[in-house]
């Protein structure tokens, strides 16, 4: 398992007591959280079988799910897709380097290619920035669903088209992205300006307590905003470890600890894959660390606290409450789409 270790930088420590807000307050995730320092877990993580899996967040500036990532030439734009009697003379391994967005509209026996049409037209922008794409489809999907396996499929002229893990992993992004409301609910709020007052978010009373819930106590991935700033990177969270670094001082509450966190997500593939990649040396993992002063009641009862870290915590949390189906122009993905 590959994993990115991200640096922490260091602010002068203040003494104001933090309470979250209504946006911060982690009952907006669940009401029956446990709040108490000394029954929540200080590390967990997933097993293989519930981690998120690995994928590219289908950049536009790449081609989106356009993108012959099976390809040498790995060509996003420009192409030209086979026509009919073309497909049908193509081999195996030519047909495997053809895009999602192709592949699918193939395996329907569409050659006019209204999917990848569509996507050419509506998403892929060779002008877009790095950090646009699908990472909120590819977060909720992986969330949700077990990793799919390489399936090959018989188009209505009987001939096959083989797909590989990141082709459905593609599909059911896009799909996840445009097409399902995933009725996502969030703790902390996104920061609009780098710097700016709200970029204190998420209050890491709320981070500490979401982790060890979910996590900790209820063995169940969630999304994250990562960075702060404007540009807005969705990751799914599967781990933390939490470190007492000692006491800590504050005007108001009556407990205050610092804590040395580091909450382990899924990362993006810089190369799709044929095959899965969980539980192999192909699934990518980061590790986000940051330190922050987490304050208590009498009781120790986690009520809020204030970073220590600066410019190294997420914006937010956020989870889908929606289950994502396989509807309309992607309900072809009930057949292609196989669990490991």
């Amino acid at each position: 398992m590959k994993f990115l270790t991200i640096l922490i930088l260091f602010s002068t420590i203040h003494t104001q007591a933090d309470t979250w807000d209504s946006y911060n307050d982690p009952a907006r995730f669940d009401s029956h959280y446990q709040y108490n320092f000394n029954a929540l877990p200080l590390k967990g993580s997933l097993d293989v079988d519930k981690t998120p899996w690995s994928e590219s967040y289908w950049p536009r500036n790449k081609g989106s799910i356009n993108l012959r990532w099976n390809s040498p030439s790995k060509e996003g734009f420009g192409y030209r897709s086979p026509l009919r009697a073309e497909v049908a003379s193509m081999t195996r391994a030519q047909l495997a380097q053809l895009s999602p967005a192709e592949k699918y509209d193939l395996a329907r026996g569409m050659y006019d290619y209204p999917l990848t049409n569509h996507v050419a037209t509506v998403n892929a922008k060779p002008n877009a920035k790095d950090y646009e794409g699908i990472c909120d489809g590819w977060t909720a999907s992986a969330i949700q669903f077990r990793e799919p396996k390489p399936v090959d499929i018989k188009n209505p002229e009987g001939i096959m088209i083989p797909f590989g893990s990141s082709d459905v992993k593609a599909l059911m992004s896009y799909h996840a992205a445009f097409n399902v409301n995933l009725g996502p609910i969030f703790v902390g709020r996104y920061c609009t300006i780098l710097g700016g007052a709200r970029c204190d978010d998420i209050n890491p009373g709320a981070y500490h307590v979401v982790l060890a819930n979910e996590i900790g106590l209820r063995h169940q991935a969630f999304a994250s905003d990562v960075e702060i700033g404007k540009e807005t990177w969705n990751q799914p969270i599967y781990g933390f470890e939490f470190e007492v670094v000692g006491s800590a001082y504050s005007l108001h509450a009556a407990n205050a600890i610092r804590i040395h966190a580091k909450m382990h997500y899924t990362d993006e593939l810089d190369q799709s894959q044929w095959e899965p990649v969980t539980g192999t040396d192909k699934f990518v993992g980061a590790i986000q660390e940051t330190e922050y002063v987490l304050e208590m009641d009498a009781n120790n009862n986690i009520t809020g606290g204030y970073w220590i870290t600066t410019g190294v915590h997420p914006d937010l949390f956020w989870k889908p409450t929606h289950q994502i189906t396989f509807t309309g122009d992607f309900e072809f993905l009930n057949k292609i789409y196989q669990p490991m």
